[in-house]
C-alpha cells in the first residue's frame, strides 16, 4: 500500500511539476516556427518574398485560382514579379479599391477578401479552399506588410 500511495505521489508532483514548466502553450514549435491551424510552419516575415512563398504560393496558386494559366479576376500571384505587378496600387476588379495600397490596411481591398469583410456583393473570402480563412501568423504578416508601405523586400 505504501508504495501504491509514493506512486501517486511520485505522479501527482510530476503533473504539476510539468503544468508549470516552460513556455510551451504560447507557441508549442521549434524556433523559426509558428503554429499554424495546429500546424508548424516556417514563420512568415512581412515581406514580399516571404508572404509570396509562405502565403501565395501554398493558399492561393496551389490551387491553380490564382496561378500564371487562368488567373481569377485577373489576379496572377504565380511569382514573385507577378504578385509585384499585380497586387501594389492595382485596382481591384470587383470593387473602386486597389489591391494594396502601401501604408494603408483600410484601402487595401486585399485585408478585406482575406479577412472575410466588406466585400463586394456575392464574392467569397480567400482562399476559397479553407472556409477558415488564412491563420493568424499569415493574416498579420500580410497586414504588416502593407503598413510598412508594401516593400518589395
Amino acid at each position: 500500500m505504501k508504495n501504491l500511495a509514493l506512486g501517486s505521489s511520485l505522479l501527482f508532483g510530476l503533473g504539476f511539476w510539468t503544468v508549470g514548466c516552460g513556455d510551451s502553450e504560447s507557441n508549442p514549435c521549434p524556433t523559426g516556427q509558428v503554429e499554424c491551424d495546429g500546424v508548424c510552419i516556417d514563420e512568415v516575415e512581412p515581406t514580399l518574398t516571404s508572404i509570396q512563398s509562405g502565403v501565395f504560393e501554398i493558399s492561393c496558386t496551389a490551387s491553380s485560382c490564382h496561378d500564371a494559366n487562368f488567373p481569377a479576376e485577373m489576379l496572377d500571384l504565380s511569382s514573385l514579379s507577378a504578385s509585384e505587378a499585380n497586387l501594389i496600387n492595382v485596382e481591384a476588379q470587383e470593387v473602386d479599391f486597389n489591391r494594396v495600397t502601401p501604408g494603408d490596411i483600410g484601402a487595401s481591398y486585399l485585408m478585406n477578401k482575406l479577412l472575410g469583410v466588406d466585400m463586394a456583393p456575392d464574392t467569397d473570402r480567400m482562399p476559397q479552399l479553407d472556409p477558415d480563412g488564412l491563420c493568424d501568423a499569415k493574416l498579420q504578416a500580410v497586414e504588416q506588410w502593407i503598413e510598412a508601405g508594401a516593400p518589395i523586400d
